[in-house]
């Protein structure tokens, strides 16, 4: 599994075990919606900035979220 995959895959796994929505997600971290959707769908690659604001929004680390088993 690629990072990109895998951070995806991580995402949209945390975002549901947190019952957290894709437009509360980009609230909490000053993405789009659109672009939360499309990162999810393995059509975006976050920046190292995006992937830390991912994470403190789930309150993981940057790593967590390349981890293939994170969630």
């Amino acid at each position: 599994m690629s990072s990109a995959s895998a951070i995806a895959h991580n995402v949209k796994a945390l975002r549901g075990s947190s019952g957290m929505s894709q437009t509360r997600l980009a609230a909490l971290t000053g993405l789009s919606q659109t672009w939360i959707s499309r990162l999810e769908a393995g059509d975006e690659n976050p920046t190292l900035e995006t992937l830390e604001r991912l994470a403190n929004a789930f309150g993981v680390t940057p790593v967590d979220l390349l981890k293939v088993d994170a969630a």
